[in-house]
């Protein structure tokens, strides 16, 4: 009997592995030639990944890949101690690795396993001074960018970040416009400036301009006796986003151009002008040239914001940034509410090819709603809402027996799916391409469902 049995008594070594491969911290283990041997489901988080795609990959393979940065084993093999490092993973998940060396009889690293926890304490860490100044940055204002569509934006961000020309930011609702916008000030020359954002259309016109501009003292009856500072004030020498710039009413914004020629303006009430250097980056999910053309908005304002037009695409346009948004707002829920929750692969397909109408600002609000509201440690397809499925009348929704098993759930849902992919695609070439599958598995599966329909 060996000294750890008292540990695993009454316990096989399948419930062992089986604990460890369930538990919240990741689990990664090395062999003593930079192999990946084991790794435990907590991959799939980390990484959006599951544990059987990673073991056996080289150490290089992932590195070279971007997988995290900055490394720590190289510096294990060679140092022969224990050590930990703060890490950054493409999926934006920030960890501290810890890495233990374990030797053979002839001292040589024979594998080094880590413990990679989600939570980074103030402890001493092992951070290499070739690590980039870019991890200065706020890592949750950094926008998920898999995609070669988002690549393209985030490329054009950086090359005008240092830019005082004003850009204008043009998309859907919900595609993440505002994070955009911070992110640009975060990495400018004025990122330790004030960044100052409103929504235009949430404030009503009789009040914006007073929000905007501020007011002297005693400038109309309520007015505060000290007066007001503007919100073009509080952002000078920063950036001021201007949310919305379509709901502007004309009076306020022929007001906002004097601001962009002459770079000042008058608080209300006021005789004296206001200088001030502000970088104004504005955002709409409205035509702008349209609106130029029906008389809503001014032509002079829409050429003189215009100078840099950023595209932020839909979520169903950049379908490769669902996966780490999904792992993105998971782990920020998940920490938020102190709970553990994981979605399974098959849930985080599902939700890749679903449409997004709503864009981010939907999938965000649907990962947190999963997050409150299940209890299970693990998400699957059948605890989805409805909508999902674009399904709205409950009474026919495709698995109303809550006595049916699940895998009859599994294979109705299946069902629903199939049949819907196949009258919007029409044939099983397409079919296989909006569901990321084969077109050998499109094909069994239009048997299988669609052909006894």
């Amino acid at each position: 009997m060996n000294r750890y049995s008292n540990y695993i008594y009454g316990m096989d070594y399948d419930t062992f592995f089986s604990i460890v491969d369930n538990m919240y911290d990741e689990v990664l283990i090395y062999d003593g030639n930079y192999n990946i041997v084991y790794i435990n489901q907590a991959s799939k988080r980390h990484y959006c990944c599951p544990p059987e795609s990673m073991i056996g990959k080289s150490f290089f393979d992932l590195v070279n890949a971007d997988w995290w940065e900055p490394s720590i084993l190289p510096i294990v093999y060679k140092e022969k101690k224990a050590l930990a490092i703060k890490q950054k993973t493409r999926t934006n998940s920030e960890l501290l690795t810890i890495a233990v060396p374990l030797f053979d009889e002839n001292n040589e690293i024979k594998y080094v396993v880590m413990n990679v926890r989600d939570v980074v304490n103030e402890i001493d860490l092992y951070n290499p001074q070739y690590i980039s100044s870019s991890h200065n940055i706020d890592v949750h204002l950094i926008p998920i960018a898999e995609s070669a569509e988002m690549k393209k934006v985030l490329e054009m961000v950086k090359r005008i970040s240092n830019i005082d020309a004003t850009c204008i930011l043009t998309g859907e609702s919900g595609t993440g416009k505002s994070m955009i916008a911070k992110y640009m000030h975060s990495i400018s020359l004025r990122k330790d400036k004030p960044f100052i954002g409103i929504n235009c259309a949430s404030i009503p016109n009789e009040l914006f301009e007073s929000e905007l501009f501020g007011y002297s003292k005693g400038a109309f009856t309520g007015a505060s006796n000290a007066g007001k500072k503007g919100l073009l004030e509080s952002a000078d020498s920063g950036t001021l986003f201007l949310d919305e710039i379509s709901e502007l009413s004309l009076a306020t914004q022929a007001k906002l151009l004097h601001v962009l020629q002459e770079k000042e303006f008058f608080p209300i009430g006021s005789n004296s002008p206001v200088k001030v250097d502000v970088r104004i980056i504005a955002a709409t999910n409205r035509n702008l040239k349209n609106m130029v053309d029906i008389g809503t908005f001014r032509e002079d304002l829409f050429y003189r914001i215009n100078v840099i037009d950023i595209y932020i695409p839909p979520l169903r346009k950049r379908r490769n940034d669902i996966p780490h948004l999904i792992n993105n707002f998971l782990n920020h829920f998940c920490n938020k509410y102190g709970v553990t929750r994981q979605l399974t692969q098959g849930a985080i397909t599902l939700l890749t090819n679903y449409d997004w109408k709503g864009n981010v600002r939907e999938l965000q609000h649907l990962i947190e709603r999963l997050v409150v509201t299940v209890d299970s440690l693990v998400i699957d397809v059948t605890q989805l809402p409805n909508d999902i499925f674009g399904i709205t009348d409950y009474e026919n929704s495709p698995v109303d027996d809550s006595n049916s098993s699940f895998e009859k759930k599994l294979e109705q849902y299946e069902s629903y799916l199939v049949n819907e992919a196949y009258q919007k695609c029409g044939s099983s070439r397409k079919m296989a391409q909006h569901l990321a599958i084969s077109q050998t598995k499109a094909n069994n599966l239009i048997r299988k469902y669609v052909a006894k329909e």
